[in-house]
């Protein structure tokens, strides 16, 4: 029960198509803790929110709780600054749900579900999504004004630090490139998605990556420490083939 005169959250419902879009928005929305909204109406500093998220594949909804930390007006509306706190304990089970419905939808040549998510890296000169993750690998999308020339066989050293006490010292893991998307171009921004495998991986950044993907951690601390590119291979020179004194024809 609530104590007299505190006002019950606001709830706000979100339905999603899939569960899959569900966790991608939850991890998004958890790993930055806070956002901004535009409403026609302003609330007071404090308010408490509830975000329902509904997929029509779960039984019951995942919720975030929220708190509204500034309300300006912006024109003929409002914009709304909401910090988030999820407490993933009691989402327990409804999260389990989540990641069963993923692991029952996929499909060969795919031998392992990858959970999406939706996690900030940092990177010097880079904005870094970490994406599609699973046990082996992950996707990642870099955007920028100038972009590293990777492909197959480049190497990421990034470092994994978690949120919670006892596991805030950051851990090395190896990120191998396997394959590199396009480039897309908006004005002076290049956008690319590059997937690959964790190579060299020691325990403690298994356990790391494996709360992860359990959703126990939702706001660790990602860094690119340094970038390898792969060796172009190397150039075969040319043979020439050895010729013979020539022979002279007689008539």
């Amino acid at each position: 029960m609530l104590p007299l005169g505190q006002p019950a959250p606001i709830r706000l419902r979100a339905v999603y198509h899939s569960a899959g879009a569900l966790l991608r928005e939850l991890s998004r929305t958890v790993n930055l803790g806070h956002s901004s909204l535009l409403a026609d109406s302003g609330l007071p500093v404090g308010t408490g929110l509830v975000l329902v998220l509904i997929a029509e594949a779960l039984r019951k909804p995942i919720e975030v709780a929220g708190t509204i930390t500034d309300c300006r007006r912006r024109g003929a509306r409002y914009e709304i600054g909401l910090r988030y706190h999820f407490d993933p304990g009691p989402q327990r089970a409804r999260l389990a749900e989540a990641i069963a419905v993923l692991r029952r939808e996929t499909r060969r040549p795919r031998s392992e579900h990858r959970i999406p998510l939706a996690l900030r890296v940092d990177a010097r000169g880079l904005e870094a999504t970490l994406s599609d993750a699973s046990r082996r690998g992950c996707q990642l999308e870099l955007a920028g004004a100038r972009l590293p020339a990777l492909e197959a066989g480049s190497r990421l050293a990034l470092t994994l630090s978690g949120s919670r006490p006892g596991t805030r010292a950051a851990v090395p893991v190896e990120f191998e490139v396997r394959w590199t998307g396009p480039v897309a171009r908006s004005g002076r921004r290049r956008r690319q998605l590059v997937g690959g495998r964790f190579v060299s991986a020691s325990p403690a950044a298994r356990a790391r990556l494996r709360s992860i993907l359990h959703f126990e951690d939702l706001r660790p601390r990602l860094r690119i420490r340094r970038i390898t590119l792969a060796k172009p291979p190397a150039k075969r020179g040319r043979v020439e083939r050895r010729r013979g004194p020539r022979r002279s024809r007689r008539d």
